[in-house]
């Protein structure tokens, strides 16, 4: 495991949704002192309900963030992944199993938490059956997508294959816990 100021100042986390990414994100942003921005915000309007912001919109606002000497996104959105991965230092990959992911998905639908990292600022849907196909369906194949663009990349890249190992790498960075088990 790449020690925590081997990450560097520009870090980018991917990886499955309901594993974590947004949690760890703003846990190395505390630790760090390194802005967090989370995608989703970019990508969706606030007070929506989730409602998809066109991608030019999107690139846009995430391209004008890759400016700054400093930054932590997190998230996917492959249409401005590689433009983030050129200027990254590192790349911190969360690629649980998908139905622990849909577990924790499934859990937070029912016990929905009002300030949940990671929710939509004044979103009142949670989309969690949506989001659940994604993480069963739709995420296998991107894994695969994001294997081919990594394979290319030459900096530090830290792929995480489960809770278990979040929190292990949590600890080597000497932050509290990501996730509770």
């Amino acid at each position: 495991m790449i020690a925590i100021d081997g990450l560097g100042n520009k870090i980018c986390i991917i990886g499955c949704s309901s594993s974590g990414k947004s949690t760890l994100a703003n846990k190395l942003s505390s630790k760090l002192n390194i802005p967090v921005t989370h995608l989703d915000f970019l990508a969706h309007y606030a007070d929506s309900d989730w409602q998809r912001r066109p991608d030019q919109e999107l690139v846009q606002a995430h391209d004008e963030i890759l400016k700054n000497n400093k930054w932590i996104l997190e998230g996917n959105y492959s249409v401005c992944m590689s433009q983030r991965f050129a200027k990254a230092t590192s790349i911190i990959w969360i690629d649980p199993n998908v139905y622990g992911a849909a577990y924790r998905s499934i859990k937070r639908s029912f016990f929905p938490g009002k300030n949940r990292i990671g929710k939509l600022p004044g979103a009142q849907k949670n989309n969690h059956f949506w989001l659940i196909n994604h993480i069963l369906s739709v995420y296998p194949k991107n894994r695969k997508k994001y294997q081919g663009l990594l394979s290319h990349i030459n900096i530090p890249i830290v792929r995480i294959h489960s809770i278990k190992e979040l929190n292990d790498a949590c600890k080597q960075w000497q932050i509290d816990s990501c996730i509770k088990t």
